[in-house]
Formats: C-alpha cells, sequence, structure tokens
C-alpha cells in the first residue's frame, strides 16, 4: 500500500512540473500587449504622453522623436501646454535646452532671418534680453574663466590679492594685472620684439572707481550711444579683473599696424584672444576693438582663435 502512494505521488510531482515547465513557455513565447505599441519594444508608461502630444498637433513622426530625445519628465513640465512649431528644429541643435523652449521660439519670431541654431546658440548666451538686462551677479570671479559682459557683474566687493605691477619696459604708465598673466604677458611682448612689433601696455587693471569715471566721461565727451559700445559701466568690465590689456593705443589708430596685425596671429599662442572682434558687435555688445585682449590660457585661446568665436560663443560650445 505504502509503495502505492509513492508511485502516485511521484507521478503528480511528474505532471505538476511538467505543467509548470509548458506554462513558463507559453508566456515566454505570448506577446505582451503592453510593450508592442506601433512595433517598439517600450511600455505604455513611457509613451504616456503620446496621445496629449498628438492633440496638440504634433505628428507620429514628430512625437517619436520627441519621445527620443526628450524625457519624460521634462515632456510633462515644458510641452503639454501648447504646440511649440519649431521644437524638432531645436531639438537637433547641440546646445539645445528644453527649458528655454519659449524663448527660443519668441526670439525666432523677432530673428526670423537665423536659422534655429543660430537662435538656440544666441538664446543660450542670453542675447534674447536686452544689454544690461537680465544681469546676474558672478561669484567666481577669482576664476581666469569668467565671464564678463553686459549680462554679467562683478560683486561691488570683489578684491583680488594676486595683482602684480607690470614692470615699467613692458608698460606705458602704471599697470597691474593678475599673477597669472605677467609671465605669458612679457613673453609675448618679447617675442613680439623680435618680430620688429613693439607692444606695451597701455591700460589693464582698474578699480570699480576707475571704471565709474572712464564710463561717465567717456558718456559726457561723445554721448551715451557711444559710452554703450565703447565703454563698459562700471562691474561689466573686464579690466576690473585684472585679465585684459589695452596695447600701445586705445583707438582705430591702432588698426592696420605691425603690432595690431602680430597679435592677431600669435596673441593665442600665449594665453589671449581679442576680446571684441569686427563682425561679432552683436554678441559681445562692444564695438570691434583690436587693442583689447583678455588672457584665457593657452588651451580656451586656441579654440576661440581657431574656431573664430567669442568667449560667449565657446562658453556655449563648451559648456560642461
Amino acid at each position: 500500500m505504502r509503495k502505492r502512494i509513492l508511485i502516485i505521488f511521484s507521478v503528480i510531482l511528474i505532471l505538476l512540473c511538467a505543467y509548470i515547465v509548458y506554462d513558463s513557455a507559453i508566456r515566454m513565447n505570448k506577446p505582451n500587449e503592453e510593450s508592442e505599441i506601433e512595433g517598439k519594444d517600450i511600455s505604455k508608461e513611457e509613451y504616456v504622453y503620446k496621445e496629449e502630444l498628438l492633440g496638440l498637433g504634433y505628428t507620429v513622426e514628430e512625437v517619436s522623436i520627441i519621445e527620443n530625445t526628450i524625457s519624460n519628465v521634462d515632456v510633462k513640465n515644458y510641452l503639454l501646454t501648447q504646440k511649440y512649431n519649431n521644437l524638432i528644429a531645436f531639438v537637433s541643435s547641440p546646445y539645445f535646452d528644453i527649458t528655454k523652449i519659449e524663448r527660443y521660439e519668441n526670439y525666432y519670431a523677432k530673428k526670423p532671418d537665423y536659422t534655429t541654431d543660430e537662435v538656440v546658440l544666441y538664446v543660450e548666451i542670453g542675447l534674447d534680453y536686452e544689454f544690461y538686462t537680465n544681469i546676474k551677479e558672478i561669484t567666481n570671479y577669482t576664476d581666469i574663466t569668467t565671464l564678463i559682459n553686459k549680462y554679467n557683474i562683478l560683486p561691488k566687493d570683489a578684491t583680488f590679492n594676486d595683482l602684480v605691477s607690470v614692470p615699467k619696459e613692458y608698460s606705458i604708465g602704471t599697470n597691474k594685472v593678475r599673477a597669472v598673466v605677467l609671465d605669458p604677458l612679457k613673453q609675448m611682448i618679447k617675442d613680439a620684439k623680435k618680430d620688429g612689433a613693439k607692444l606695451s601696455v597701455l591700460s589693464s587693471f582698474r578699480t570699480w572707481n576707475t571704471q565709474t569715471t572712464l564710463f561717465k566721461n567717456n558718456k559726457k565727451k561723445n554721448g551715451e550711444a557711444h559710452a554703450l559700445m565703447y565703454s563698459a559701466k562700471p562691474g561689466h568690465s573686464e579690466h576690473q579683473l585684472g585679465l585684459a590689456i589695452d596695447f600701445n593705443k586705445a583707438s582705430m589708430k591702432f588698426e592696420g599696424t605691425k603690432e595690431c596685425e602680430w597679435l592677431k596671429q600669435n596673441a593665442y599662442k600665449y594665453g589671449f584672444i581679442m576680446r571684441y572682434p569686427k563682425g561679432k558687435e552683436y554678441i559681445t555688445g562692444f564695438a570691434y576693438e583690436p587693442w583689447h585682449y583678455r588672457y584665457l590660457g593657452v588651451e580656451i585661446a586656441t579654440k576661440v582663435y581657431e574656431e573664430n568665436i567669442t568667449y560667449e560663443e565657446y562658453l556655449v560650445k563648451y559648456k560642461k
């Protein structure tokens, strides 16, 4: 009797195992209804905003691009209230930032001659705001990569403990620069002299009060429009960083001189860039100044020079 019970129990156990194996095989081969949406192996949860996007007027192809390039969180936060006509074009830009989609659209409406890539780049720089608006106070002002322009201002109490005097043989009058600038500056002036180009520092570090006086005097003498193009308001001048140099003569008489041409071709090798180049006034906010150079180090200066871009453009293209 006991032997018979064991046989029956063994048969039941075998049948149970066979059923488990069969059921598992069926489940593995059965299509997953939640994952087969338009032939894509993606769960319904990942397509949770598909109907909303289609309802706003995006095509199936556009929705596919959105879902492949913009996270669900960002879709929820920025794309479900209205259709953005140029979204797909903006998304293709390497500098695209979904949080600025409305700014891209508004700026494109004002600047229809720009490409969508240019629109994204310029909005990232901040050019959709008027100069001297949307101003941010800089905290990392001791960093040599600090950006000071018409959107970024130094704290009024900013101080630098590494200012050093430029030796008389390299300077017109008394000038100071940050310590990191001095050696490459001296070497650049020495090498320029070997090539027959005589460079001297005309103006370098300025205090807040000095910059205030310069701007006021320029405005009084030449009018506000001229002052805004050729002088920075206090707190917005790179000279206040101790990283900017005006060479020889701060006027267009410098243009075309041997010294001017030498700097254009060689300054980047020593870590300096022409900060306000010709044709880029709409980006920098300042008139062309062939005498004004800014120290950034050789690596950054080389990229700016080789790509013929402004520092503002560099910071967008190579932002971390």
